[in-house]
């Protein structure tokens, strides 16, 4: 046997069989020995559950009504995406056709999500063997494609996450069974697999007044705005979020990307993080701008320099108030009391970065980071994320694109108010164009918004703007 090893060709090893640091005999994937990947590199896989973690077609603004990034802040933004290969309405067996893609991103994390429009389609013809699938083969056959893409990730030395399908609003007696069917073949899946992970959606969305015939959520948890209830509204996505957070620290190691120090800011020398003052301590530069609406906390002399504080835009009616705390991990925060009353309204933290294009140049990457913390009891939030807006002249037309955190509507609900919560938030990253003229770069280390009426207290701490190495 062991000489057929020796002698086999590598491309028809599947395992390499030995004993690990421990002493215990087994073996391993051969992908996961050849080509060893970063399990913080996530690629995600399925229908509208997985295309909807970004809110627009070029992916570059992150969504707070679906738990992937919201998660991904909640674990400490450790997580980064190498490819989002959702499409809405398609079946397990049609989005494998996007697997090699996803595979080949470079991730070492696979996240699926998928499933539900099996059930909803049934009987359909199976993009890939030609069969019709019946109803009553649904699950089962939902279940062998979502492994096959499981397997295939596992032998390629990826870590997997899968979501459980919670099912839709309209889904009869006999689609709830084939869900079920569906969701407890993965649920064994991941007892005999290692590296598989499962993101038990039912358990968070469920209501329990859901009954074998008729599926019910918890209100609030979904989008109401759609004539189906399929999708999680920003309340659902916060709780499924604190799952999938649990997920993300086991599987992926932390990285320094929340912190920056008083040093790191844009000089002559350093053009690799372009905010100044991210840690609202500066005692020169640009003097800071309190908005119109806007107040200073007891002990405050004035907004913290080359920061502005204003109301959103066409927001005439919000107040509030804004204070300057220590933080023991360093620098200051900045506190901010809200008092909205019109959905949309809200409050922005923003520098714009006048006088540093010589410090952004074409094909640089940025991305930016801030930390926010709700205190309990904060009313109304739709979001409160980061995000970026470069501005430029391209052969004659003024453009403006913009790379968000995760990002809500008025129309997607709240976050809870009964607790408080940290969010180590990161817009996606964005690529400088070749302007003719650079017009402007600006950086919103906050913009919260409102989707009912509502106040509160917000932390925004160590804010910065990165510029991506390309040393590797």
């Amino acid at each position: 046997m062991t000489g057929e090893i020796e002698s086999a060709e590598i491309r028809s090893l599947t395992h390499l069989i030995g004993h690990d640091a421990a002493g215990l005999f087994g073996r391993a994937p051969i992908g996961a020995c050849i080509a060893p990947r970063s399990s913080n590199l996530l690629a995600v896989i399925g229908d509208s559950t997985a295309e909807q973690i970004h809110l627009d077609s070029q992916r570059r603004n992150r969504s707070a009504y679906n738990h992937v990034f919201l998660g991904a802040a909640m674990a400490g933004n450790r997580l980064i995406l190498t490819g989002n290969f959702g499409k809405s309405g398609e079946r397990t067996d049609q989005t494998a056709a996007r697997l090699s893609a996803a595979l080949a991103s470079g991730a070492g994390t696979l996240y699926i999500s998928e499933g539900m429009n099996n059930f909803s389609q049934a009987p359909y013809t199976h993009a890939v063997s030609g069969a019709v699938v019946t109803l009553a083969e649904t699950g089962a056959q939902a279940f062998a494609d979502t492994l096959a893409k499981i397997d295939a990730a596992l032998a390629a030395g990826l870590k997997v996450i899968v979501a459980l399908c919670p099912g839709a609003s309209n889904f009869s007696a006999a689609m709830i069974g084939q869900m079920w069917i569906y969701n407890q073949a993965l649920r064994r899946a991941a007892e005999l697999r290692p590296n598989l992970w499962l993101l038990d959606m039912p358990a968070v969305l469920h209501d329990p007044a859901s009954t074998p015939d008729t599926l019910a959520f918890r209100s609030g948890y979904l989008h109401t705005g759609d004539a189906v209830l399929a999708h999680e509204g920003v309340t659902g996505a916060y709780y499924v979020a604190k799952a999938f957070a649990i997920i993300l620290r086991e599987i992926m190691r932390p990285l320094p990307r929340s912190f920056v120090s008083r040093a790191n800011q844009r000089t002559a020398e350093n053009r690799l993080q372009l905010a100044l003052n991210p840690l609202f301590n500066a005692t020169s530069g640009n003097a800071g701008v309190l908005g119109a609406g806007g107040s200073l906390a007891a002990g405050t002399t004035a907004v913290p320099y080359e920061w502005t504080v204003v109301r959103n835009s066409g927001d005439t009616t919000t107040s509030f108030q804004v204070g300057v705390d220590a933080n023991a991990e360093g620098g200051n925060d900045l506190v901010i009391g809200y008092n909205v009353s019109v959905a949309g309204g809200g409050v922005r933290v923003h520098q714009d970065l006048v006088g540093s294009s010589a410090y952004w140049l074409a094909g640089d990457v940025l991305q930016g980071f801030s930390t926010v913390a709700v205190a309990a009891g904060s009313t109304g939030l739709a979001c409160a994320r980061p995000y970026v807006e470069i501005n430029g002249v391209t052969g004659g037309v003024s453009a403006t694109i913009m790379a968000s955190g995760a990002m809500s509507d008025t129309a997607h609900g709240v976050f809870p108010s009964s607790e408080s919560f940290v969010l180590e938030d990161a817009t996606e990253p964005i690529t400088v164009p070749a302007y003719d003229a650079k017009g402007y770069l600006s950086f919103k280390a906050l913009g919260l918004t409102c989707a009912t009426p509502g106040s509160g207290t917000v932390r925004l701490r160590m804010p910065h703007l990165d510029v991506r190495s390309r040393l590797i």
